[in-house]
């Protein structure tokens, strides 16, 4: 079957799918070095890469930027009944209310959502946003590097997630809306699945965490990213560079023991990311039977 697919893979889909297409240092190395639940204040071009996502100027979800022209989210971000022309994503933020010369703020003119998204805590929650006009790399707009399909981040790992969320459940960031940043170690999907089965009503045969996701967090809660954050980037330090391993996807509440967050593995979906990213033309949606063909490979690669 692994012969199939990769035959499948190399015959009907570019070869540019499944290589990495933005490497060291290009990305994920910030200029400088150095409240999501529990996290701090980020220093300004701590985390070049990240976006805010806005509907008619409101922040409602977190973003990373993966070249000049794309930006990576979560698909449950976006209302696909709205406007392209209602959606835009600020670059270089870093304090939301405070005006910002080193900031930008960029029009959408695509929005790729992944066709197995199907609802809260489905498999599929990544989305693409392409940007009408790329923008110019400085010290406080950078692009996350993106790992390789082959790429393994090992339950412990200590990742961050950074985003302008809630700092708790029911509690909006407060002015001026620093951006925040947590440490977290990633938490394997089986253990994560036994944590989310405790006290729940789901038989423990039927699994919460999809294949496709991973957990980051402490069994205890106490730290965790929250509304707000969704979208947003979990890093992590490989050979020197930050590399994205998550997007900010769902959970319980925030916080909340036995309810660590749940974090879409970006690993999963790179062949359909450099798929996306490939395109000549990449304000144009491809055809249906592509969409179909990268929905099927996608099946039979993780069944």
């Amino acid at each position: 079957m692994r012969r199939i697919v990769a035959i499948l893979l190399q015959t009907v889909l570019p070869a540019v799918v499944y290589c990495e297409l933005v490497s060291p240092p290009v990305c994920g190395s910030p200029s400088f070095s150095e409240r999501i639940v529990g996290g701090t204040d980020a220093a300004e071009g701590a985390w070049p890469w990240q976006a805010s996502v806005m509907i008619n100027g409101k922040p409602v979800c977190g973003g990373s930027l993966i070249s000049s022209q794309w930006v990576l989210s979560a698909a449950h971000c976006f209302d696909t009944s709205l406007s392209l022309s209602q959606y835009t994503i600020y670059l270089g933020g870093h304090k939301l209310d405070i005006p910002n010369p080193n900031a930008l703020e960029a029009k959408v003119d695509n929005l790729v959502i992944h066709p197995q998204f199907t609802g809260p805590q489905s498999s599929g929650d990544i989305a693409l946003v392409h940007l009408s006009r790329p923008v110019t790399y400085t010290r406080y707009i950078m692009p996350v590097c993106m790992p390789s399909a082959s790429m393994v981040f090992q339950p412990g790992t200590i990742c961050y997630v950074t985003g302008w969320g809630r700092t708790q459940t029911d509690v909006f960031l407060a002015f001026p809306r620093t951006l925040q940043q947590l440490m977290l170690p990633l938490i394997s999907r089986e253990s994560c699945d036994q944590m989310y089965h405790i006290g729940s009503a789901t038989n423990s045969s039927t699994p919460i965490i999809q294949s496709d996701q991973i957990c980051a967090g402490y069994q205890a809660g106490q730290k965790d990213s929250c509304t707000g954050d969704s979208g947003g980037p979990l890093i992590c330090k490989m050979y020197g560079y930050w590399y994205q391993a998550g997007i900010v996807s769902w959970g319980e509440d925030c916080a909340t023991p036995n309810r660590p967050g749940v974090y879409t593995y970006v690993p999963t979906y790179m062949s359909w990311i450099n798929y996306y990213r490939s395109q000549p033309n990449s304000s144009s949606s491809p055809s249906l039977g592509a969409s179909v063909l990268l929905l099927v490979v996608s099946l039979i690669l993780h069944s």
